[in-house]
């Protein structure tokens, strides 16, 4: 009877360790957590900036201690400014990133060098620029004017209110909104575009199925996300850019290389075009339409209107090549005609 008692008790200890094993493995391995990401330390982005700005130029002026260039500009003369807003590592893979303000001021205050932008730099190995993304704050006929900026939490805060040179309204009736900028997925956005937008909630959004060039910025007067697509086949070369927030712009630009520039060869030309676009791109729908309507009409000078599509075809004939641009508009949203009213995500 004791050695079956001594047996059982065993047993149980036994258990009892085996038990206890796994547990210790258990808490063992929930306590292993992913190494913490470190940021390196930070570079002088506006130094960076500053020499990428002057390259083989020959300033007026350096100075690395106000970061400030001056230009003369064959008499037309402009300075830059660069100052850094933030820094903080936005793509997570611990290397820091910068905010930066870039002012330019030209003569007289009013010329094509007086800007300012907002600079979203994200920073590569061994210091490199790996990409940068623009938000214009001010131009003399900027749609807006950015002010009150500020960074905290990743995010970007800046209050927008109409530029009086391109609205024909008094100063008091000058409209404003607050916007919220962040970095996310290899770009720049206002996030209530994110929200707000029926683009904004195209996932995986591209143009050509397979682009030969890809890039997504931000559009400078109402804070869309912009895309600029190439593609290269054969005589073929096609650029494309995609806009909007409810209602999609497009773009296409084609250049086809031929030493035949007649009519019926840049009839031809025009149909493979299309017949191309509708094979190649996301936007089959749209342009089986598009093309369908150009197989029993001639191009027009106007914008042609089926349902919630509009678009227009151009052809121009150089030395060595036919240029075919074709202009698409679909809309969604009738109260987004105009460019407030896309900054507001009006509805």
């Amino acid at each position: 009877m004791k050695y079956i008692l001594l047996t059982v008790s065993a047993l149980m200890l036994l258990s009892c360790r085996k038990e206890n094993t796994k547990n210790e493995k258990k808490d063992t391995i929930a306590a292993v957590k992913a190494p913490e990401v470190i940021p390196q330390k930070e570079v002088d982005i506006l130094k960076i900036l500053l020499d990428e700005e002057i390259k083989e130029s020959k300033p007026d002026e350096v100075d690395y201690k106000g970061y400030y260039v001056s230009f003369p500009n064959d008499g037309d003369s402009y300075n830059v400014t660069f100052h850094k807003i933030a820094s903080d590592d936005f793509n997570n893979d611990g290397i820091t990133d910068y905010i930066v303000e870039r002012d330019s001021e030209g003569m007289l205050g009013g010329n094509a060098n007086t800007n300012a932008q907002i600079l979203y730099v994200i920073m590569g190995k061994n210091n490199n620029i790996s990409e940068k993304h623009e938000i214009l704050m001010s131009a003399p006929f900027s749609y807006n004017i950015l002010d009150g900026i500020s960074y905290e939490g990743g995010k970007l805060k800046a209050s927008a209110i109409q530029n009086y040179r391109a609205y024909s309204v008094s100063a008091d009736s000058l409209q404003s909104t607050e916007l919220s900028f962040t970095y996310k997925d290899r770009n720049v956005y206002e996030e209530s575009y994110l929200t707000g937008c029926v683009l904004g909630k195209w996932k995986n959004k591209k143009i050509f199925n397979t682009p030969t060039e890809y890039r997504r910025s931000i559009d400078e007067h109402n804070y869309t996300e912009t895309l600029h697509e190439k593609y290269v086949s054969g005589n073929f070369e096609i650029s494309a850019e995609l806009s909007g927030c409810d209602n999609m712009e497009v773009t296409f630009d084609g250049v086809c290389k031929t030493t035949d520039t007649s009519p019926k060869s840049v009839a031809e030309k025009r149909k493979q075009f299309l017949d191309f676009l509708v094979k190649n791109t996301s936007l089959q729908k749209e342009l089986s339409v598009i093309s369908t309507y150009y197989l029993t009409h001639q191009p027009s000078d106007d914008f042609i209107r089926i349902g919630d599509l509009s678009f227009k075809i151009f052809t121009e004939k150089k030395k060595g090549e036919i240029e075919v641009r074709l202009v698409i508009t679909k809309g969604n949203n009738p109260n987004q005609n105009e460019n407030w009213d896309i900054v507001t995500r009006k509805k």
